[in-house]
């Protein structure tokens, strides 16, 4: 069965509009009449052409009549119980955290997500799971599905606080909703969220990943042969960065989520995979600072922090100033809750030369220095570091990259190879010495 994304897809290649006939001093004239963009094209085509344009044109019309047949759904209205933020925050079937008036009255300390373990209350854990009001599709969004909500948290209650990333729900009290109930199998609202496309306007889809996808950066889920891949814009720069960004992290032996440049966006495959995904926020709030990160992990296994600390080389390496406490984080088991790894790394679109070039000698660079800095002053993270064993890694390599990644995104920037190899050497020198 086909998604909604791949019917969008097949309904943009066909022809629309129609075939008009006219008779111009005794000769027929064939033309293909359509509306682009607002602006009336009218073409002019032969007798021969007019028969298989029909018939792609008629296949469209059918095409748009199973579209609109899939996007109609049930709309949704908050429950009193949801409202009044009672109820049960779920792992797939099973209650982890019972709630009254958002307040914790019993949790599953094995299972709940971090960041009710952490503050105790429904709120830090919504408000992670919910768009970003600011942005533009965001808006247009709310407009699509008639919400008024002015409080964020609201609106991932729109969708039950699920989330394409985990199997985490929250489940207002006295419903007899389901784990299967309130999945995804519908991308109807992705290119709303993703380009404010509203020409294919579903009928009020009441279920979608798009209102609890944070994020700055206009994105949206798309479903493609079963498997949700993330769209987000960017300009050249930024595409160009997240792409290279991808290719290093392979070189570098970084774990990372699958990146593809589709047109002019990019695209990244949902890494949680089978596992549930939890941002670094859920633990430590919004301070992202090297010193509170690694402290945070102080009863975490060795292997986690390892992970942090090849992490963050990494972003010194690319000049990833962007790594927040939001687009890192862990993968937990979701059946059992339990730490699995840190998870890959994902979201290095402003790393690079998305905004500013990088120093000619490393030494020059304030982010770059602020980590050593961090290094020198944490015994524990130096000493590890010195034990490290990184990757052997040539600026034939580096530019073998560079070149793949110039060609995906047609955007080139001489010299980038030499600067990243020094800048590499420099920092496996710094680190490599304790």
């Amino acid at each position: 069965m086909a998604s909604l994304t791949e019917l969008k897809r097949a309904i943009d290649l066909l022809p629309k509009g129609n075939v008009y006939r006219k008779v111009i001093k005794g000769h027929p004239y064939f033309y293909h009449q359509y509306s682009d963009h607002g602006e009336r094209i009218s073409k002019l085509i032969s007798e021969e052409e007019v028969a298989p344009l029909l018939e792609r044109i008629k296949e469209r019309k059918a095409l748009l009549l199973e579209y609109a047949s899939k996007a109609k759904t049930k709309n949704i209205k908050l429950s009193d119980a949801a409202r009044r933020l009672t109820g049960f925050v779920m792992m797939g079937d099973a209650p982890v955290a019972k709630f009254e008036e958002g307040e914790l009255l019993w949790l599953d300390e094995g299972k709940a997500p971090y960041a009710i373990k952490r503050s105790r209350s429904l709120l830090p854990f919504l408000s992670l799971r919910v768009i970003d009001i600011s942005r533009t599709n965001a808006r247009l969004l709310k407009k699509a599905f008639a919400i008024h909500e002015e409080e964020s948290h609201f609106l991932s209650l729109y969708a039950y606080a699920a989330s394409i990333s985990d199997n985490y729900w929250f489940k207002p009290l006295h419903s007899k909703l389901k784990y299967k109930d309130v999945t995804f199998d519908s991308d109807a609202f992705s290119d709303i969220a993703l380009k404010g496309d509203t020409s294919f306007f579903p009928n009020r889809a009441h279920l979608t990943p798009e209102l609890t996808t944070g994020g700055s950066f206009e994105k949206g889920w798309k479903k493609i042969d079963g498997e949700w891949w993330l769209y987000k814009c960017g300009t050249k720069k930024e595409i160009f960065s997240e792409m290279l960004c991808y290719e290093l992290a392979k070189l570098f032996l970084l774990p990372s989520a699958v990146y593809e440049v589709d047109g002019s966006y990019i695209r990244s495959l949902n890494f949680a995979g089978e596992n549930n995904y939890e941002p670094m926020a859920s633990l430590f709030g919004q301070d992202d600072s090297y010193e509170t990160f690694y402290s945070g992990l102080k009863e975490f296994p060795d292997a986690v922090k390892e992970e942090y600390l090849s992490m963050i080389f990494f972003d010194a390496w690319v000049n990833n100033v962007d790594r927040h406490n939001e687009n890192c984080g862990f993968l937990r088991d979701a059946e059992t809750g339990e730490l699995i790894s840190l998870a890959p790394n994902f979201d290095n679109n402003l790393a690079l030369i998305a905004r500013s070039p990088l120093s000619e000698d490393p030494r020059d660079d304030g982010f770059l220095v602020s980590f050593l800095r961090f290094v020198k002053g944490n015994k524990d993270a130096a000493a590890r570091y010195a034990k490290m064993v990184f990757p052997t890694i040539r600026e034939e390599d580096i530019q073998e990259r560079v070149e793949e990644v110039s060609k995906l995104t047609q955007y080139k920037d001489e010299g980038l190879s030499s600067l990243l190899f020094r800048r590499y050497e420099y920092l496996k020198k710094c680190v490599s010495i304790g």
